[in-house]
């Protein structure tokens, strides 16, 4: 498990523990049992909220270079650039396409792995 992957599951489970200490001190059984079975299956359930950080940091991968090639067409748009400057701003939108299609890729693959 990788230093990230880490805290988050320290941080999944402290809030459990919090969760059934908070239970455990109104004095309601049955919610501590529910909290009891989830820390049980605490391996799924962290292994879901990793997927889940790592799927919405590749959306805002996705949507920062989405962001920076909406601005570099508008730059290109404008007449105020020499023929390098565009041709310099288009292979920095090339560069940005290929990055996302690998954020594409690696989402696909993230979303077919959770279907498993």
């Amino acid at each position: 498990m990788s230093h990230p992957d880490k805290a988050i599951a320290a941080r999944w489970i402290d809030d459990y523990l919090d969760l059934y200490n908070l239970a455990v001190s109104i004095g309601d059984a049955a919610w501590e049992q529910d909290i009891l079975q989830t820390l049980q299956d605490s391996d799924s359930h962290i292994q879901a909220e990793i997927n889940h950080n790592v799927q919405a940091e590749l959306w805002l991968r996705f949507d920062r270079i989405n962001r920076k090639m909406l601005d570099l067409y508008e730059q290109l748009r404008s007449s105020a650039h020499t023929d390098n400057e565009k041709r310099q701003l288009q292979e920095q939108v090339w560069e940005f396409k290929i990055q996302r299609i690998d954020i594409s890729t690696k989402l696909k693959a993230h979303h077919t792995a959770q279907q498993r």
